[in-house]
Order: structure tokens, then sequence, then C-alpha cells
């Protein structure tokens, strides 16, 4: 059990409270990775939790290496991620398990997370991979009514509260440290299909979110990262096609005139993603999201080409597990 902290001092005692009271056959060991908080989260888990082992990486890691950490020291062959901004209910670890152990190629678990401050709405059902790359919560902000009771495969996982099977990691790696946070959990759920990795939602797996607790949800950090990892996902993994009208829209909305001819002659694009008005504010951070694409091109492009190799699946499998764009825009 992985809990990556990040001066979260303020959603410890909820997290950990009801984490430590959890049951599972056999036990399960308690991690907590600091990435160099500054606030005193490592002497007051110290102190209040000492059955917890404190692994202090030293610096801000964020979110993929942190939790890449906390892989590398876990002993078991389940390894459960949880962020510090949840609060986990009864049931919630033993269902991931006893769902993990359905199917031998069940490389990850994801739970039922809801709002914290309104628990009877839903957050994340499973994480869904829109039609043009983007990622999206299942059932985000939808009113619980049973809609997500029932256990199913869904695309993938949601990283702030899912189990990872060891020998899936093994076989397809671990979270892209590039990415730092956001997406990691999407493009490891996308390379597991690629090797034929199943990804289940069990809805008795129930947990309490903030949500964004860290970041603040469209803060410059947070879009700065979603759009430019979202962009780093889809070069790694997806289609030609679909990295080439994607590179060319993105291009297009920060305002390049090659980019819109070739969108306008070659590919038009839905109108969902008709041209935006972009402030300048937002035109700042896809200046920046473009650099930092061009500084990891070949690092991306290597790593395209060995995910590409390695697939046992086809995009035409990957394709079916499409939520139209259009259809999510309209709900």
């Amino acid at each position: 059990m992985i809990v990556l902290n990040w001066n979260g001092r303020r959603y410890l005692h909820d997290c950990f409270e009801a984490l430590l009271a959890q049951e599972v056959d056999g036990g399960f060991e308690t991690i907590m990775v600091d990435n160099a908080s500054s606030d005193d989260s490592v002497a007051y888990v110290t102190e209040r939790w000492p059955a917890v082992r404190v692994v202090e990486s030293g610096n801000n890691l964020g979110f993929a290496a942190g939790n890449n950490l906390g892989f590398t020291v876990a002993k078991g062959h389940y390894l459960a991620l949880l962020n510090t901004d949840t609060r986990v209910q009864p049931g919630w670890l033993a269902a991931l398990v006893a769902a993990a152990d359905t199917d031998h190629r069940v490389g990850a678990v994801t739970s039922k997370l809801v709002f914290q401050a309104d628990p009877c709405e839903i957050q994340n059902a499973g994480s869904l991979l829109l039609s043009d790359g983007s990622g999206a919560d299942r059932g985000f902000h939808e009113p619980d009514r049973g809609q997500y009771d029932r256990p199913e495969e869904v695309f993938g996982a949601c990283g702030a509260a899912a189990l990872y099977r060891r020998e899936m990691l093994d076989d397809v790696g671990r979270f892209d440290e590039t990415f730092f946070m956001y997406y990691e959990d999407t493009d490891l759920s996308w390379r597991m299909r690629l090797r034929g990795w199943k990804v289940l939602y069990d809805p008795r797996a129930v947990v309490h979110h903030v949500h964004a607790g860290s970041s603040g949800e469209w803060s410059p950090f947070f879009t700065f990262h979603v759009d430019r990892n979202r962009l780093f996902m889809i070069l790694k993994n997806a289609p030609v096609r679909m990295v080439l009208r994607t590179f060319a829209h993105f291009s297009w909305l920060s305002g390049g005139n090659a980019a819109r001819a070739l969108v306008g002659r070659v590919m038009r694009p839905p109108p969902v993603l008709a041209r935006a008005n972009l402030g300048a504010g937002r035109a700042r951070l896809h200046g920046r999201v473009m650099l930092s694409l061009i500084w990891h091109l070949p690092e991306m492009a290597r790593k395209r080409v060995r995910i590409r190799a390695r697939r046992r699946v086809s995009d035409a499998v990957i394709q079916r597990w499409l939520y139209p764009r259009e259809l999510w825009v309209a709900r």
C-alpha cells in the first residue's frame, strides 16, 4: 500500500485512519513516500502511526517518479496506490484484491471515487479514452443513482486509488517519469491494453476524494501538465493518424497557420474542437507546451518505437474503447 505525499499534512489524519482500518487476508504493508514536504508530514506520520514505513525521496519527484519509488521499495504481489486527499471506505482494499484475483490477466483494478464534498456525486468510475485522445473520468459529476454499481472492465485506472499487479508492471513498465504528474495513469493503462492486460472497475471499492487537492484544478501548473502529457501519451501509444490529427489540431489551436491549413484540407476537425478564442495566459501555456514537446520529442519517439514494437493487441481493439468526444461534450 503506497501513499504519496507532498505537503499533505491536512489530509493525513483522515487518509491513514481509514486506510489502516482496512482488513485483507494476509495483511498489508503501508508505505508513505514523501516528496520533500515542507510541512510536518513526516514527523506527524512517524509519531502518530509508527507502523507506516516512511520513505523520503529528498526531492519533489512528482506523482510518477514518487509512486515508482514506492513500487521499488514495496514487497507485495499487488501494489495499491492512494492519494493523501482521500478517505477509503470499509472493504475498499479487500474489494480491489478480490477483483484482481478473478483473472491473472487483470493488470489493474480501479475504485469508485466520489467527491468528498458530496459523496452522492461520482468523480471517477474508471477512466475513459475519448476519441480525440483525451482522458476523462467516467461518470464525472453525475449523481450516483447506482448506474455504476456493476463490476466491469474499463479502459483505464485512476491512479488516485488503484491496485496494480507487479507482474504487469514488470511487463509493461511503470509510470513515465517525464510526465511528472497527470495522464501518467492513462498512459500506463494504454500501454497495458496494448500488451493485452485488462483493467477492472469494482464499485465495492469506494473512496471519498477531494480531487486536485494538491495542485488545484485548472491552475497554470495543472493545465500545462494536462495539455502536454496528453500529447506525450498520444505520441507514444496512438496509431499514426491519431498522432497527426492531434498534433495538427494542437498547433492550429496555438495559432499555427500551416497546421490550420493541414487540418482544413486533410483532416477537417470535429465541430466540438473548433478553434478556441485563447486568452493571453492560455496562449503562453500553449507556447510552453510546444517547447517542452520539441525538447522531449526524441525521447518520446524512442519510447513509441519500443511500445509499438511490443504490442500484442491491434489498434482496432483499442479503438473499440474510444468514447466519442462529441457525446462527452454534450453530456
